[in-house]
């Protein structure tokens, strides 16, 4: 048998004035285990069985007098408690830095520009939802909790020594599950391609063959053999619509193989980039021509020849949508559509260039050569970074969105870790997917990294390289037909004009003052320079009807019109001036300085 002694204590409040009781509860139980039978089975079970046998309790509080709450106090009190006042502070306060990293520039724009009152109150209210917007964002970071990591290796062991087979057999079954193979030797190489969201893959073969599948689900969305040639393969803005680049012409199919349209502009293609800010298709031909195809329309927006060669090497920079080609000798252009020539032209290498690739922040660009060396560059300034030299046979070479760059080396795969710091002295993973490597593409938000060679694609977990926090309104890998629907129109209406293409993306924020003052100047010219005589000759008209006299009066009236627009802007030039009104109707005599102003 057992005692217990439970002590209660009353809650006291410092306002109330009521004095602490207690009271104490005697507790007297007993223990015993009892057999418990269990049919089908051999061993005997037992159960710890506990009954009270006497409960007796006692107030500690004998002598003490307690003081009775007051109505109003306790009123006061319910009415606290009803509302839930706590206490705490009503807003915490967050960091500047938090705040910056959210801003997008809007909330720099002043409502007092605009014209009208109703406008401003309704921009005014515009701006103060994205501020309310922004604020929200930044304090939902802190749901934030995924983070990448990498692998950790033991002192002494190399973490390229682990195969892709001990990395499956120690991650959990849906990480398992996104490491494969595909095995097509009959088709390859292959041509991948990843959809925005990174849910859907997209394969066409060397020879003829195109499918696309939901990867993570294993899903195929189609499978055919268009008996041709095929060079690349690329999403449109959805994964409704994959572009293919097949021997002759480039091709636009659903997401079943219907064929929707056959692109005979985009002749003999090699390499296809889609911009999806711009609805704008990019083709790369072997005859040297760069074609920018606007899909949201249907038309060509410009082509461009090079004079460089077969493009075979093309890649695009995320950040301000400016195309690289890579070239035969060894250099490297930057294309814009509305330029005719080359933004920026760089020796990168001194042999033919096999790969670029360009990180999500438009800062640096990594490039492989048959020099064997794998160069890291500075797009801010186009100065190399750094250089290292890898074994014989590199060619591909991508970046994933944590700074991981995988480089294809004859029919293996070596990922390198810290290579933008220039801290890489080994390879942070190696793998050999079976066939010689033709196309490598990380996976958005996803630590994968899909393969494409000679013998079909292979699917590689590569620990820390995608993010890890999806922003489902730009990027969902789980949304439904209709938000995808609802995703396209968006696009559209927030379609980005290829004229504001440019190698600075902030230089449309920027104000250009040699052509605004060169425009104030000229408007300033027009209070001194004398106007110019007015040649005008009345149209000749039949006998009787277009004399001298209706001619003469003809050119009065034209020089009067002439002269009343000129005598206008010169008033509002003055006004813009010296910020006083120029008197219509006033004589012009010398004396009228001596005037009293009225």
């Amino acid at each position: 048998m057992f005692t217990a002694l439970l002590h209660l204590a009353s809650r006291f409040h410092p306002d109330t004035g009521v004095k602490a009781s207690k009271t104490t509860v005697m507790m007297e139980f007993v223990t015993r285990l009892e057999r418990q039978p269990r049919i089908g089975k051999k061993h005997k079970s037992y159960i710890l069985m506990t009954e009270v046998i006497n409960l007796s309790a006692q107030d500690d509080t004998s002598g003490r007098t307690e003081t009775k709450m007051k109505w109003k106090i306790c009123k006061s009190l319910k009415k606290a408690d009803r509302i839930g006042d706590d206490h705490l502070p009503d807003d915490v306060g967050i960091s500047q830095l938090r705040l910056d990293r959210h801003k997008t520039g809007a909330l720099n724009l002043d409502p007092k520009m605009l014209k009208s009152s109703f406008h401003r109150k309704k921009f005014e209210l515009k701006k103060k939802l994205i501020e309310e917007g922004i604020e929200k964002n930044a304090r939902a970071e802190i749901l934030n909790v995924e983070a990448e990591g990498f692998l950790e290796t033991e002192d002494g062991e190399c973490s390229y020594n682990i195969r892709q087979e001990e990395i499956v057999q120690n991650v959990d079954v849906a990480s398992a599950a996104k490491s494969f193979g595909i095995s097509l030797p009959q088709f390859g190489p292959y041509r991948i391609d990843y959809s925005t969201n990174g849910r859907f893959l997209a394969m066409g073969g060397r020879k003829g063959h195109v499918a696309a599948l939901d990867w993570q689900t294993k899903q195929l969305l189609f499978e055919t053999n268009v008996l041709e040639k095929v060079n690349d393969v690329q999403f449109l803005h959805t994964e409704s619509m994959i572009a293919v680049a097949q021997k002759n012409y480039s091709y636009i199919y659903d997401n079943t193989g219907t064929e929707l349209h056959c692109l005979k502009n985009l002749f003999g293609v090699e390499r296809l980039a889609f911009l999806p800010h711009h609805f704008l298709l990019v083709g790369s031909t072997k005859k040297s021509y760069l074609h920018w195809l606007d899909v949201s329309v249907g038309k060509i927006i410009t082509s461009t020849i090079t004079r460089s060669g077969p493009l075979e090497v093309m890649t695009t920079n995320p950040a301000n949508a400016i195309i690289h080609t890579g070239h035969h000798n060894g250099a490297i252009s930057l294309w814009s559509p509305n330029v005719k020539e080359p933004l920026v032209r760089l020796l990168a290498h001194h042999s033919s260039l096999k790969g670029i690739a360009v990180d999500s922040s438009g800062k640096y660009m990594y490039t492989t050569a048959v020099d064997q060396k794998l160069r890291v560059w500075d797009l801010r300034s186009h100065r190399q970074l750094y250089s290292y030299s890898l074994p014989h046979g590199l060619n591909e070479v991508s970046i994933s969105q944590k700074g991981l760059v995988a480089c294809g080396i004859g029919n293996s795969v070596q990922i390198l870790k810290d290579v933008t710091n220039g801290m890489c002295t080994q390879p942070y993973l190696v793998n050999k997917p079976g066939g010689t490597i033709s196309n490598l593409e990380f996976v958005p938000f996803e630590d994968v990294l899909g393969v494409g060679h000679g013998g079909g694609f292979a699917s590689l977990l590569i620990p820390g390289a995608g993010e890890a926090n999806v922003d489902a309104l730009r990027n969902n890998p789980y949304e439904t037909s209709n938000q995808r629907k609802e995703r396209e129109v968006k696009q559209l209406l927030d379609k980005i004009s290829p004229e504001l293409i440019s190698l600075d993306p902030n230089e449309i924020n920027r104000v250009n003052t040699d052509a605004l003052e060169e425009e104030i100047e000229k408007k300033k010219s027009i209070l001194w320079v004398k106007d110019a005589a007015i040649e005008f000759t009345p149209r000749h008209k039949m006998r009787g009807r277009g004399g001298g006299v209706d001619g003469a009066k003809v050119k009065q009236i034209v020089k009067g019109e002439d002269r009343f627009k000129k005598n206008k802007e010169r008033g509002q030039v003055h006004i813009g001036v010296f910020g006083t009104k120029v008197i219509e109707g006033q004589s012009k005599n010398v004396l009228n300085r001596f005037k009293k102003n009225k």
